[in-house]
């Protein structure tokens, strides 16, 4: 008999999808987040010179235009000069 695997959290539960996802937990695993075990992400730092991706000037020289209704999304305009 196989062994039960103690890191599957739908093991032992009631119910049809319960079941279904114990089932599926076996070929899925866990989430796979992070770098790896052991290893230690260094915490964001933010860019010192965020430049736009279009023209590379700074952000805060452009101007962001943001829409209050759902129908537009934000825009950014670049400086012209």
């Amino acid at each position: 008999m196989a062994k039960r695997d103690v890191t599957n959290p739908y093991g032992g539960g009631k119910g049809f999808w319960n079941r279904w996802n114990a089932f599926t937990y076996v070929f899925s695993g866990a989430a796979q987040v992070g770098i790896g075990r052991g290893k230690a992400e260094k915490p964001y730092a933010k860019p010192a010179d965020a430049g736009c991706p279009m023209c590379g000037k700074p952000i805060a020289a452009h101007r962001i235009e943001r829409s209050t209704d759902q129908r537009h999304s934000t825009r950014i305009h670049c400086p012209t000069d």
